[in-house]
């Protein structure tokens, strides 16, 4: 592991991330709104002490997840032709 620690130091110009990545800021609501809640109710809902930095971890742990399911997941539309009521 020690040959590669000083392969990450040096990045090609190429491979850095650009400094104008736009955000969707309705998504990121989305996630802290997920993160907040999740994170909340691991302190509040167990009657045995749960400390702080485990339910932020397990508040990223869901929202992260959330994320990655939001973003890879297709999103079907359905049109009314294929739910059409007699």
């Amino acid at each position: 592991m020690k040959d590669l620690q000083s392969s990450f130091k040096d990045v090609p110009p190429t491979m850095k991330v650009p400094s104008n990545v736009a955000l969707n800021k309705e998504n990121l609501l989305k996630y802290l709104i997920l993160f907040v809640v999740v994170s909340g109710a691991t302190l509040v809902i167990p009657t045995c002490g749960v400390l702080r930095s485990q339910a932020v971890m397990v508040g990223l742990l869901a929202s992260t997840t959330f994320a990655v399911i939001d973003m890879v997941y297709p999103h079907y539309v359905y049109i009314n032709e294929f739910h059409h009521r007699n």
